[in-house]
C-alpha cells in the first residue's frame, strides 16, 4: 500500500499535469470503485489536489470533492494528449501498485476500473489526457463527498505528518498515555495519518527505539527523537521519490522506480547487518506486522 510519501508525489504530480482541466467524458467498469452521480463530476475542472494521510483529494470547481484510495493494489496512470489529440502511450505516467501486466498491457486493461477523459484548455494552457484508474484486487475506490461530508468521513484520521500541527506535543500526547507497542501506536492511522510498515521501522531505529517497547516507557529524549526521525524519513523517501520495496510495484509518475528503498536503514533487511553497529537486523511479527529492528541499537 502506498504510504505518505508515496501518495504526496501523486498529489505534486497530478497537481502539475491535470489542474484546471475539464473532465469530458467517464467511464465506469466496476461500479463499487466509483460509486457516484457522475452529472456531478462530467463538465467540472479540478481546482486543486490535497491529501490526507493515504487519501487523495481532487477539489472540483461546483466544490464537491473526489477522494482517491489506492488500498493494495490502486493506480493511477496519466496518459496526456498528444499534439493531435490522441492519447500518447509513450511516456506513460504510473503510480501506485502497477504489475507487469497493467504495464505492458494496451489501456484499458482488465484491472482498469475507471476512465476519466480530460479536455485541453487553450486559454489556460492545459494539454489534455487520460486519467486511468486500475486496482487488481478491487480494494481501491473514488468516492464523491461535498466538503462537509468528506470533513466527517475523515475525522477519524489523526494529524498527518506534513500539516503544521504535527508538532511534538500533539505526538507526545498520543504516544505516552498508552502502553500499546510504539510501533502499532505509530501505525494506528486514528493518531497519525500516513505512516505505514516502511517508514515506521526505520524512524524507530534512527531513534534507538525497539518496536515493542511500551508506548508509556519511553524517555522524553527518545520520543523527540523519534518525533524528528519520522519527519526526516518521510522527507527523506519523497525526496527520493517514494520506495519501491520488494512486495511493492510503486512507481514514480515518470514510470521509473522510486529510489528510497536503496536507503532503508533495516526495513526488508533481516539478517543483514546495521548499519551503525553491523549486529544482523532481526525481524519478529507485531501486529501480523513483519518488524525489523537492531537488537543492539534498539534494546528492549
Amino acid at each position: 500500500m502506498p504510504e505518505l510519501p508515496e501518495v504526496e508525489i501523486v498529489r505534486r504530480f497530478l497537481e502539475k499535469s491535470t489542474l484546471n482541466q475539464k473532465i469530458t467524458k467517464i467511464t465506469v467498469f466496476n461500479q463499487k470503485s466509483l460509486d457516484a452521480d457522475l452529472s456531478k463530476i462530467i463538465g467540472q475542472k479540478i481546482i486543486k489536489f490535497s491529501r490526507q494521510g493515504k487519501q487523495l483529494s481532487a477539489h472540483l470547481s461546483n466544490k464537491l470533492i473526489l477522494l482517491f484510495h489506492l488500498k493494495m493494489t490502486g493506480q493511477l496512470i496519466y496518459v496526456p494528449l498528444s499534439s493531435k489529440g490522441e492519447a500518447r502511450r509513450e511516456g506513460d505516467f504510473v503510480f501506485g501498485h502497477p504489475t507487469k501486466d497493467m504495464l505492458t498491457s494496451s489501456l484499458p486493461n482488465k484491472s482498469t476500473r475507471v476512465v476519466f477523459c480530460f479536455s485541453p484548455l487553450v486559454k489556460e494552457g492545459t494539454q489534455g489526457g487520460i486519467l486511468y484508474f486500475n486496482d487488481q484486487r478491487k480494494f481501491g475506490w473514488i468516492k464523491l463527498f461535498s466538503q462537509k461530508d468528506l470533513t466527517e468521513f475523515q475525522s477519524g484520521l489523526g494529524v498527518d505528518l506534513l500539516d503544521d500541527e504535527f508538532t511534538f506535543l500533539y505526538f507526545q500526547n498520543q504516544i505516552s498515555p498508552t502502553s500499546r507497542p510504539i510501533k502499532s501506536v505509530l501505525l494506528d492511522q486514528s493518531k497519525f495519518a500516513g505512516i505505514g510498515n516502511i517508514y515506521a521501522n526505520d524512524a524507530l531505529f534512527l531513534a534507538g527505539i525497539h518496536p515493542s517497547a511500551p508506548s508509556n516507557q519511553i524517555s522524553l529524549s527518545r520520543l523527540k527523537k523519534l518525533h524528528r526521525s519520522l519527519l526526516q524519513i518521510i522527507n527523506e523517501s519523497i525526496s527520493h521519490g517514494g520506495s519501491t520495496a520488494k512486495d511493492q510495484k510503486y512507481l514514480r509518475p515518470d514510470g521509473t522506480s522510486g529510489t528510497h528503498q536503496f536507503h532503508f536503514y533495516v526495513y526488508q533487511k533481516a539478517g543483514k547487518p546495521c548499519p551503525n553497529c553491523q549486529t544482523p537486523v532481526q525481524r519478529i511479527k507485531l501486529s501480523s506486522r513483519g518488524t525489523f529492528f537492531c537488537p543492539r541499537c534498539q534494546k528492549l
